[in-house]
């Protein structure tokens, strides 16, 4: 199944529910990161952070962990934890495509921080199912307006 094309509505989902982690958690920063690299949205402080990278190596951390996981015969992967003297992070699967990826305070526990993140998981894996049923719209770049290119990012009310 490919990953599917993400709307407004989705990007508004995502960022309810990192805002909900973050504040609950009491974390510092929630990101959604595509598997191979990519960031799909954030949460949180991270202005002392550079994000895009920090989602790249996270992804790539968890991607060759996995597959020492399975060189072993361990099947169940589902998340990694590391553990610094400031903060630690924490990434988790999501689906075949995501992952989230937590950066916390020490003070929080690796526990805690599993605790809240569960349900996130899951509600952000539904998510990308209602996305992918809904299908990608095609994209015709010839009946662009180029007075208002906004309107390629919205969601038609009507259907086609």
């Amino acid at each position: 199944m490919a990953f599917p094309q993400l709307i407004e509505e989705d990007m508004n989902f995502f960022d309810q529910v990192l805002r909900d982690l973050v504040r609950k958690s009491e974390a510092m920063l929630s990101m959604i990161v595509e598997k191979a690299g990519y960031l799909i949205h954030q949460y949180g402080s991270s202005e002392s952070l550079d994000t895009v990278t920090l989602a790249t190596l996270g992804s790539n951390a968890f991607n060759a962990t996995h597959f020492m996981a399975q060189l072993v015969n361990e099947h169940n992967f589902s998340s990694m934890y590391q553990q610094g003297e400031t903060y630690s992070t924490l990434i988790l699967n999501i689906d075949e495509h995501l992952l989230l990826v937590l950066v916390f305070g020490t003070q929080q526990t690796v526990g805690s921080m599993k605790y809240y993140a569960a349900p996130v998981v899951k509600a952000i894996a539904e998510q990308l199912k209602v996305a992918n049923a809904r299908g990608n719209m095609g994209l015709d770049l010839c009946d662009m307006n180029p007075d208002d290119v906004q309107s390629l990012f919205r969601r038609d009310a009507t259907p086609a």
